[in-house]
């Protein structure tokens, strides 16, 4: 009888070992268990700055809680703007890249963006020459944007008329019509209210092509728009067919002052599966 109790005595002695040590591997996961159950948030992700003047701009890329994305745009400070050079006349290119390997990023067609400071403006004379900027957000690489030249032949190449909206027209000869170097030909809407006489250039949507494919969307917009408070939202005119399938396109795009940050947004969003 006594070596029956010895032995009960030394197997719970051998039981709460085990639990002493299995305590705390249990804890863990349960606590596992519960960041996995823990509500999924939306997410904004930022890609590098890029100096501009003595301020900068970077990109971002929205998503829903889902990681579906809703929203892809660049954010300016304001010490950008007020240090923006004022040469060369035909103006400044920076090249603004994507957070890298975002997965919101990769569910839609853009590849980068860049962000043009037009200090003069540019044909059209009386209509687009006003100091303003160029928000594109290209569908192309880098490398191929970057290697287009003036009137490149490959931007003579146009693509169907059903990848673009109906109406947009590249008028022959002068901007938007002529292939300008690293960026393409450039598509306008002649019903955009800046087309009508009396009727000053603040802001519109332009697309753009080369070498057959639709290559950018590029909402354009005066320096003098960028005030503080401004919020602007405006519908994309859609095209009956799209450049690539599966992929999140933009239904809006938008100019607005974050009030957190103070930075100047320049978005498309409103995104739907094509």
């Amino acid at each position: 009888m006594k070596n029956a109790r010895n032995s009960v005595a030394v197997a719970l002695r051998y039981l709460l070992a085990l639990l002493a040590l299995g305590g705390p591997l249990l804890l863990a996961s349960c606590d596992d268990d519960d960041n996995n159950d823990s509500p999924k948030q939306p997410s904004l992700e930022y890609g590098p700055a890029v100096q501009i003047g003595t301020g900068s701009a970077r990109s971002f890329v929205a998503a829903d809680a889902d990681g579906k994305p809703t929203e892809i745009g660049v954010a300016v400070n304001q010490a950008a703007l007020n240090s923006l050079p004022a040469t060369p006349a035909f103006g400044t290119m920076y090249d603004v890249p994507l957070p890298a390997a975002n997965a919101a990023a990769a569910q839609m067609p853009f590849d980068h963006l860049s962000f043009d400071w037009n200090p003069n403006g540019h044909e059209p004379a009386s209509i687009y020459t006003l100091p303003h900027f160029d928000a594109h957000f290209y569908m192309i690489p880098m490398s191929v944007q970057h290697a287009i030249t003036l009137d490149d032949p490959k931007g003579d190449i146009f693509p169907a008329s059903a990848k673009l909206p109906a109406g947009y027209i590249t008028p022959p000869n002068v901007v938007p019509g002529r292939t300008i170097p690293m960026m393409g030909r450039h598509w306008s809407d002649p019903t955009s209210p800046e087309f009508t006489p009396g009727t000053a250039f603040t802001h519109t949507l332009i697309y753009g092509s080369y070498d057959g494919k639709v290559a950018f969307v590029e909402p354009m917009f005066t320096k003098a728009l960028l005030v503080p408070g401004v919020n602007i939202e405006k519908a994309i005119k859609q095209p009956a067919t799209y450049e690539v399938t599966g992929k999140y396109f933009p239904t809006a795009y938008t100019i607005r002052q974050d009030a957190a940050t103070g930075e100047y947004i320049i978005s498309l969003k409103g995104m739907v599966m094509r």
